[in-house]
């Protein structure tokens, strides 16, 4: 173990343990809260289950406004239950900000941005300022002026004329506090026009200095930088040619007697859960209904109250429905379904989507990056866009589960922390292909450096192969295609007899050691993704609690003679499984108490028809309509099928990571003194018979086991492993992974060995079941924005800065409604 990732995780520990005695006692409280949040949540879906009970996802998401389903008495009850949560766990936003530039304090050059003399004035970063942010603090997340206006406006504050490309960039962002926990930003950059002529002339004067100094030739230097074919601007002096393309060539100049002049501004939410989509579409619906010319619509105030003090977050296991801003002034607020899954039985939640993350970089790419982030590599990202950064650190990270990124983690690393590349620690980072430093990296042997725009990655030296890598491949691409995803194909591995064909020792080993049955299911491409493995049949009844709850497992032993008729087979179960699912409850899309869904190599999750089995009949489409090509979803639709998506993927992961280690806890060498004993001497001693479980592996795979062993993301799962004896709520995460593992026991048997053969995802369907339900019944029902302004402004010619006294306290949503 490295000596610094041990010192460093025992300071992480310390904080943890203390940080959970914590967090137990509030625990307590917003489990109070929860359950009478949870009756009024039964009231009023009893209320609504007559009208309407079998309303879909699609449904509500093309919805317009309507009125809450609350009563005034449930409503106040509502009311009365936000002022009793602990606002820390229960707000969408903590806070909504405005940066920009400042007037009173006029135009500052950015010191981070570089040597912004030898660019021109139009190409330099200036300093940007918060200018309004509301509410003034919250105790929970003291409002860092600084750091949320370097990662607003990670550009700095630049300049822009008509003859650029000024249309509003959304991006998310992350930031990590002093206790270890992340905080998430969300933000809309978007040019306005300078009127103020001081502004102007001061951008006027710098570029006449500028072209000056090169005309005398005082910056030769910069001239390395011009092309010398490039096209002579007639604006400036004849032997003057600008550096660049040659449309970049007239944008760099700014006529002031004709041209029009704008500065960036940005809008920005802060929050604890990152809902990214949500925070989108709140943020670009926003700027869409900033009113230009007098005429219908609620005022910004109205709309940023609603989600900094009425939008809740669910809790975990449940859904809400909050309503959004609407792309036009006049059209009513838009319905959004937002769930967060059960920390007991589901995987953490993710609203970024693996989808775009697959899309950039292709399933060798990601499966490359993932080795590097396990071994704990310095992995640095690049890209023009500021999102696709964030996506892939966040999608990345993710995918790590159970394990945890615990180092330094910068998906958008502002010019003013680019010294952090220095540091000789494991990182994620991400840098702007516009930075200079980011033409400056080297060829570190331990660096990872992907290209996101190209889809090109460096990999560090000596990387190990990730354990049946081809075979892991190879599920992952059946999922994307059946969700036809697209992608970058050229470096994906053959699917001709079902599992990859491009050589090595995985797949020779997978070929060569599968059963009998298996072998002659895989023939063919279309009968890998059907060949019948295992039946789990859902009951209503709770098993014995070493088991799942919900989950009865019978094997089916697939007969070669039979395979043909087992494509069949999975059609009636589906189809009749899908029938007795709309016979149910009105709520759940799956009301069936004895579902019975079949399973593949490829999994359950896996296949879309095994989704479709479990939406409404609203929502099932025959064999034929499936083959042709979807229609085009709405933004909000596609949201709820990313989420679907990542379901599916991640499961995947996480069935890898459960059959690389469903032996761990037997090598575990648990103390034998007391707690405080062994946080005291945990440095010296050691937790983890890494030898024995090595001997275990097939030896193909020891290369990158043995590195990953090492890692402070695998001596942290160790550490909880032990601490379990001692905490009466061990860490979720574990609890989580324990589970799938004990699934994996009573699927092949207590005494399970370590199989060299390819073990694909086989698991029930009850988390895409539960997301549906979630979907289909929503929980509670925010109540949507309503004017809270006696007298609006009737237009803006730019974003205005809003009302303190409405938006600095909670103070009249009570008495709103």
């Amino acid at each position: 173990m490295h000596t610094h990732a041990r010192t460093h995780g025992g300071v992480c520990l310390m904080y943890n343990l203390e940080q959970r005695t914590k967090d137990k006692q509030i625990m307590t409280t917003r489990e109070n809260v929860a359950s009478r949040l949870s009756k009024l949540m039964l009231s009023n879906a009893s209320s609504n289950s007559n009208g309407s009970s079998n309303t879909t996802a699609a449904t509500a998401s093309t919805m317009s406004m309507v009125q809450s389903p609350t009563s005034p008495g449930e409503q106040s009850e509502l009311n009365q239950l936000k002022r009793d949560a602990d606002p820390q766990f229960s707000r969408f936003a903590d806070y909504f900000v405005i940066c920009g530039l400042d007037l009173d304090t006029g135009l500052e050059p950015d010191r981070f941005a570089g040597d912004n003399l030898h660019c021109s004035p139009l190409d330099r970063a200036y300093k940007s300022k918060p200018l309004a942010h509301y509410p003034e603090n919250v105790p929970w997340n003291p409002f860092d002026a600084h750091g949320i206006c370097m990662l607003s406006l990670p550009q700095g504050l630049r300049f822009r004329t008509q003859k650029h490309n000024i249309e509003p960039k959304f991006h998310s962002f992350a930031t990590t506090r002093e206790d270890g926990k992340r905080c998430y930003g969300f933000s809309l950059v978007f040019y306005e026009e300078i009127r103020n002529r001081n502004i102007c002339g001061a951008i006027h004067t710098l570029q006449s200095m500028f072209i000056t100094e090169l005309s005398n030739g005082q910056q030769t230097h910069s001239l390395s930088r011009i092309k010398q074919d490039g096209p002579v601007s007639r604006s400036l002096p004849r032997h003057f040619k600008v550096a660049g393309q040659a449309p970049q060539s007239a944008q760099s100049y700014y006529d002031i007697s004709k041209d029009k002049l704008y500065v960036a501004k940005s809008i920005s939410l802060i929050c604890q859960a990152p809902y990214a989509f949500a925070a989108q579409l709140f943020l670009k619906n926003l700027y869409r209904c900033l009113p230009r010319q007098p005429g219908a619509g609620i005022s910004l105030e109205s709309y940023v109250y609603n989600i900094l003090y009425e939008v809740m977050l669910p809790q975990p296991g449940k859904s809400i429905r909050v309503y959004l801003p609407p792309a036009e002034p006049h059209l009513p607020a838009i319905a959004l379904i937002l769930q967060r899954p059960s920390l007991a039985t589901e995987l953490p939640l993710l609203d970024f989507p693996l989808r775009l993350l697959f899309s950039y970089l292709g399933v060798e790419c990601v499966i490359q990056l993932l080795t590097c982030v396990l071994l704990e590599s310095q992995v640095l990202l690049r890209s023009t866009d500021y999102q696709r950064l964030m996506i892939v650190g966040e999608c990345i990270t993710s995918l790590l589960f159970p394990f945890t990124w615990p180092h330094v983690y910068a998906p958008i690393l502002p010019a003013a922390l680019h010294h952090f590349l220095d540091a000789p620690v494991p990182f994620v980072m991400g840098l702007h292909a516009g930075c200079e430093a980011a033409h400056k990296i080297g060829s570190e042997a331990a660096l990872c450096f992907v290209d996101i725009d190209k889809k090109h990655i460096q990999l560090p030296e000596e990387l190990p192969i990730f354990p049946h890598k081809l075979d892991f491949m190879t599920e992952i691409i059946s999922v994307l295609d059946k969700f036809e995803i697209e992608r970058d194909r050229t470096q994906e591995p053959s699917l001709k007899n079902g599992y990859g064909l491009r050589g090595g020792v995985d797949s020779m080993i997978s070929s060569c050691t599968l059963p009998n049955g298996l072998q002659a299911a895989r023939r063919s491409k279309e009968r890998f993704p059907q060949l019948q493995e295992t039946v789990y049949t859902l009951s209503s009844a709770g098993g014995s609690p070493a088991q799942l709850p919900g989950v009865d497992y019978q094997p089916l032993v697939a007969h070669p003679s039979k395979i043909d008729h087992v494509p069949r087979i999975a059609d009636i179960l589906r189809r009749k499984g899908g029938m007795r699912a709309t016979q149910g409850g009105s709520c759940s899309p799956v009301g069936s108490p004895t579902l019975s869904l079949s399973s593949s190599p490829v999994g359950i999750y896996h296949d879309v028809d095994a989704v479709d089995a479990t939406l409404p009949p609203s929502r099932m489409g025959s064999l034929s309509r499936r083959a042709e090509k979807p229609a085009t979803l709405s933004a909000v639709d596609q949201y709820y099928q990313d989420l679907r998506i990542n379901n599916c993927l991640r499961e995947i992961f996480l069935n890898r990571f459960a059959h690389m280690f469903h032996a761990y806890e037997h090598f575990v060498i648990y103390p034998n003194q007391a707690k405080d004993e062994w946080l005291s001497n945990r440095e010296t001693l050691q937790n983890f018979d890494k030898s024995s479980f090595l001997s275990d592996q097939p030896e193909h795979h020891r290369a990158f086991l043995s590195r990953f062993l090492e890692s402070q993301m695998f001596a942290t799962l160790i550490d909880n492993k032990i601490l379990a004896m001692w905490e009466p709520l061990p860490d979720q995460q574990l609890q989580l992974f324990d589970q799938r593992i004990k699934l994996l026991r009573r699927r092949h048997g207590e005494n399970m060995i370590c199989a060299t053969s390819y073990e694909p995802c086989v698991l029930s369907p009850d988390s895409q079941q539960c997301f549906e339900k979630r979907l289909n019944c929503v929980d509670i029902e925010v109540t949507p924005p309503s004017e809270i302004l006696s007298n609006r402004a009737a237009y803006f010619r730019s974003f205005p800065l809003l009302e303190k006294g409405v938006l600095n306290q909670e103070c009249a949503s009570s008495s709103l409604n």
